[in-house]
């Protein structure tokens, strides 16, 4: 990199506050002729919520604008085009250009994006808040795996046995449910509320405590588990290898606070069947899902192949309200999955707060011990193949989130 480029980098980190050492690899001079994106410095999520909706505006108008990629906590973003010609002509645009972000959605672009040539003192009076964009073309977008999944499609295609599917019940039935679950005592855990119903599985053993009746699933849910096992009969016409279901005979519920989260975890592969079913209510959520993976992305991991070094790959998926969620085949034994703590989730390159949210988890516990036991081939996520003994070197540095077995009895 020239000295010219890092003395300007180092300007802009200094006198605007982004985070700029994340983009040192964008220098101009190695990828300025073929880039069809470009990097908006102090354009982004943060600190200002408008940012991202007041941008689209201007973008809109830019020929060959195609998308726009941000991240939750950056100030900055990554607007690509359908050519390098595109790129060129909307770098010239933005560079140097004063931006004034504003929630007003309805005003025009040239009243929010001011031509470097055209900026003076009482643009700048007149908008505060208002900032110089840095633009820099690029070939890379270091967070495009941070693109939230939405579609039941996109999400099947990308997690393999991940099955959502949107209004899986209505906004009355979503009552109903709310209205039961109080009718039963919460327990308080650190960061979430949670009810258990069912049979009673200790985490710390990694088995069921017969000596308490299970009984049966509350009432108030009994509408919402038969139209379950009714979507599961379809779904294992289809996928006959990714299910190994017998009914549901636990319930978790689990109710977060806006800011609350869950730590990645796989439930436990020799106790639980497949699938993991979730609903959520409320408010919608983005969940983490992430497996980990050899060089080449088609191999799970497993204890055979210590040559190669194992790493992540994360993926997150919106749930809406009212949503269902089956985990099942490598979705539930090969992918973790869990929420990430924090006040906002960006979606659809929007900031949107959280609010309190409440999920239901359906699992079917397997009774007899001779059913405990699992053949899976991802040898680092199951605990038939860790319980008892010393979890592989190769894993102690990505296994993150689990219990002293190696995963996670049933969190959430």
């Amino acid at each position: 990199m020239s000295k010219k480029i890092a003395k300007l980098l180092a300007s802009i980190q200094r006198k605007e506050d982004v985070a700029i050492e994340s983009l040192l690899y964008l220098d101009p001079s190695d990828n300025a002729d073929h880039a069809c994106a470009v990097c908006l410095a102090n354009v982004g999520n943060e600190p200002n919520p408008f940012d991202v909706s007041s941008i689209l505006t201007v973008l809109a108008g830019l020929h060959g604008f195609q998308t726009l990629k941000v991240a939750r906590g950056k100030s900055y973003s990554f607007a690509e085009f359908a050519s390098p010609l595109d790129a060129q002509a909307a770098f010239t645009h933005l560079d140097n250009a004063f931006f004034a972000a504003t929630s007003d959605t309805s005003v025009d672009a040239s009243d929010i994006l001011f031509p470097h040539h055209l900026v003076s003192a009482a643009v700048k009076s007149q908008h505060p808040t208002g900032r110089i964009i840095h633009a820099f073309k690029a070939k890379r977008i270091p967070f495009s795996d941070s693109d939230t999944l939405t579609k039941p499609s996109e999400i099947l295609a990308a997690i393999p046995g991940l099955h959502v599917v949107h209004d899986f019940i209505s906004e009355e039935e979503e009552a109903r449910l709310l209205e039961g679950m109080e009718q039963h005592p919460w327990i308080s855990l650190s960061e979430r509320q949670v009810q258990h119903h069912g049979f009673v599985f200790d985490y710390d053993s990694n088995h069921i405590d017969f000596s308490k009746d299970p009984g049966q699933l509350p009432a108030w849910c009994q509408f919402l588990v038969q139209r379950m096992d009714d979507t599961l009969r379809q779904l294992m016409l289809q996928y006959p290898h990714d299910f190994d279901y017998r009914g549901f005979n636990q319930l978790t519920l689990n109710r977060y606070p806006p800011g609350s989260g869950i730590s990645p975890h796989v439930d436990t592969h020799t106790r639980f069947d497949s699938p993991i079913t979730s609903v959520s209510l409320l408010s919608p959520v983005q969940m983490e899902f992430r497996t980990l993976y050899y060089s080449d992305p088609t191999s799970p991991v497993t204890n055979t192949t210590p040559q190669l070094q194992p790493t992540h790959k994360t993926l997150h998926v919106q749930l809406p309200p009212r949503s269902i969620c089956f985990m099942a085949g490598a979705s539930r034994f090969g992918w973790e999955h869990g929420i990430r703590a924090r006040k906002a989730d960006v979606m659809n390159c929007t900031r949107v707060e959280r609010a309190l949210r409440v999920s239901l988890t359906f699992r079917g516990v397997r009774i007899r011990e001779e059913e405990v036991k699992c053949d899976c081939v991802w040898d680092g996520l199951c605990d038939a193949k860790i319980a008892g003994g010393a979890k592989p070197d190769r894993l102690k540095e990505v296994d993150v989130g689990v219990n002293r077995h190696g995963v996670v009895g049933g969190k959430g």
